[in-house]
């Protein structure tokens, strides 16, 4: 087979599968993790299908690729952020009835 045919061969069925925008996730990710990152999750999750009808299926590749990282790095800031506050409210609660 030449190159040509497998490119086209490759290209159908790239353009066959809508990649996954992972909308609901970046919704979870920005409501329940952390916000401030998760903002940039949904952007890129509704440039998906945007990128798709325009038949830029490579960008729309990327977008997905880009809000399943991001959605995952979400989830980290949002376990640290809250793991921060937890401990600083434990510290202000039980923290100073020992220094005393």
């Amino acid at each position: 087979m030449s190159k040509e045919i497998i490119d086209q061969e490759n290209e159908q069925i790239l353009k066959d599968k809508v990649p996954d925008n992972y909308l609901a996730f970046a919704i979870i990710c920005t409501v329940a993790c952390f916000a401030p990152v998760g903002i940039f999750a949904l952007f890129y999750s509704l440039r998906v299908n945007q990128y798709w009808e325009q038949k830029m299926y490579a960008k729309a590749r990327r977008c997905s690729f880009i809000t399943r990282i991001i959605c995952v790095w979400t989830i980290i800031a949002g376990v640290v952020f809250w793991l921060g506050i937890l401990s600083g409210a434990i510290y202000n609660i039980f923290g100073q009835k020992f220094h005393h």
